[in-house]
């Protein structure tokens, strides 16, 4: 019998249904992983599989990703920083590690500053409170371009598609996207799982939580690490900066990469995360 590298899991948080992914002991440190706007959990798997034999990984499905619920209340960031707080208490495993990439860095920031207590080290990929200018329009074109597709016929259309998308990536990232990224339609289409209205999370309706998220950065007091992509189309030097000069205790790594940083360098983005998870 071939033993699974992991579980599904399923919650009931705010009225949805929330999946999960669960690997390695649950007798290990635990460490939370939250993905960027419309993807989902699995996009961790290459990461998570190297820190399962040391670690208990959960990575969770945002509400609107994967395969969790879609939120008709909406997608604000602290909506869902609370559905974190929420798997954090029903599976008991606090505190924790905690590593976002991409829009999962704000839930992430929302997360760490609402409640410190929780949060043992904080990892943050190639994002902030806010974008770069040229970022904000760059996350907006490529959510509105990837969130309304009108469907593949089958699996190597797609894959065709996003490897033309993104050639940066390393192609198990790719295999990734096309079996867990998508579902089957009524008329037999393979169509995105997230739902479409998460590409507002890129639009004016997000402005406010800017403000908030740069007052919870100045309370995140424990261990952070910025891993941040020299050629982002997401973040630039100076928001690094301002997050550098506000957040009582991080640091920052740079990268060789573009904006996705585990999924074009995911060995050295794994020996930077296993080593800063690891001090004392």
């Amino acid at each position: 019998m071939v033993l699974k590298e992991f579980e599904d899991g399923w919650l009931e948080l705010d009225g949805l249904k929330i999946h999960y992914t669960e690997w390695g002991a649950p007798s290990a440190e635990p460490v939370v992983m939250l993905h960027g706007l419309n993807v989902q959990c699995h996009t961790w798997d290459p990461i998570i599989r190297s820190l399962a034999g040391d670690y208990h990984v959960i990575a969770m499905d945002l509400r609107g990703h994967g395969d969790s619920g879609w939120a008709a209340s909406g997608y604000r960031v602290r909506s869902m920083a609370r559905d974190v707080h929420g798997l954090i208490d029903s599976l008991g495993i606090g505190p924790v590690h905690l590593v976002g990439h991409s829009a999962g860095v704000r839930v992430a920031i929302a997360v760490a500053g609402e409640r410190p207590e929780t949060i043992r080290r904080l990892v943050l990929s190639d994002a902030g409170p806010a974008n770069s200018p040229s970022g904000a329009v760059a996350m907006r074109d490529f959510i509105q371009a990837t969130t309304n597709l009108k469907g593949f016929r089958d699996e190597a259309e797609a894959w065709k598609f996003y490897k033309g998308y993104h050639p940066e990536w390393r192609e198990d990232f790719i295999d990734l996207h096309v079996r867990y990224q998508l579902r089957r339609n009524w008329a037999g289409k393979l169509v995105p799982k997230a739902d479409p209205d998460v590409q507002w999370i890129t639009g004016s309706v997000s402005l406010p939580d800017v403000e908030y998220l740069w007052r919870m950065s100045e309370l995140l007091t424990m261990p952070t690490l910025l891993m941040v992509g020299r050629r982002s189309n997401v973040i630039d030097e100076a928001v690094v900066d301002r997050m550098l000069s506000v957040m009582p205790n991080a640091e920052a790594r740079w990268f060789d990469t573009g904006h996705y940083v585990p999924r074009e360098a995911p060995e050295e983005f794994t020996g930077v995360l296993r080593d800063f998870l690891a001090k004392a």
